[in-house]
């Protein structure tokens, strides 16, 4: 009879048991990119823009507790996140320019799926991230901000370095929004300030890559 069970109850054991407490801390480095204002023309003014605003400062820092497995191949984990994305550019005006400055920061919750390959360290992740941030633009001191709430799409991969008590890995992953909007179309000096206005609504950050290192324990 004990025999007889096993087949069934071998199955039900590797999907029903959740994996005792685990925790996954994670730093990452992010390169946003999104619809700043580069090439834009304004009627009467010329270009608008000298340079872009592509160049990415900040951080992502996660910290996700494992909470399910079904056998060695996945595993799903939850978590909180703080990040910050910044990214820097020049605003034409004249004969010079005005510095500008883009950035996002403030606070995520996160759910992950690891699926692993067998035998080499190697796993492809998938996930959604529900971030709260302030969204701020900066040009030459005067400063306009709004509050955001938007689900942003993570596909990443993780390389994890051998080790006995604690698990180090190197991770890499591609981000953007579930939804966005389109650019605002700029026909004179007067709309910059609907343009500004517009980035708060979805034309802010719309992707980036991020590369960084974690440890499980």
């Amino acid at each position: 009879m004990r025999l007889a069970c096993l087949p069934l109850c071998l199955p039900l054991c590797l999907v029903s048991l959740p994996l005792c407490a685990q925790w996954d801390l994670r730093l990452e480095l992010p390169r946003p990119t999104g619809q700043s204002l580069p090439q834009t023309l304004l009627s009467g003014s010329g270009q608008l823009v000298g340079g872009t605003f592509d160049t990415g400062k900040g951080f992502i820092a996660t910290a996700n507790r494992q909470f399910f497995q079904i056998g060695p191949l996945l595993k799903l984990e939850g978590g909180l996140e703080y990040s910050q994305f910044k990214a820097d550019g020049n605003l034409a005006k004249g004969s010079g320019s005005q510095g500008t400055t883009l950035k996002q920061q403030g606070v995520g919750l996160d759910v992950n799926a690891q699926v692993w390959v067998p035998f080499v360290g190697v796993a492809g992740e998938i996930g959604l991230i529900q971030r709260f941030q302030r969204y701020t633009v900066d040009t030459a001191g005067a400063s306009s901000a709004k509050d955001l709430s938007r689900t942003w799409l993570r596909v990443g991969a993780r390389w994890r370095i051998p080790s006995v008590v604690v698990h180090p890995y190197v991770v890499a992953s591609y981000q953007q929004p579930v939804t966005k909007d389109r650019p605002v179309k700029l026909s004179s000096v007067s709309d910059l300030a609907a343009y500004f206005t517009a980035q708060g609504n979805g034309q802010e950050f719309e992707r980036m890559w991020t590369f960084g290192a974690g440890v499980t324990f």
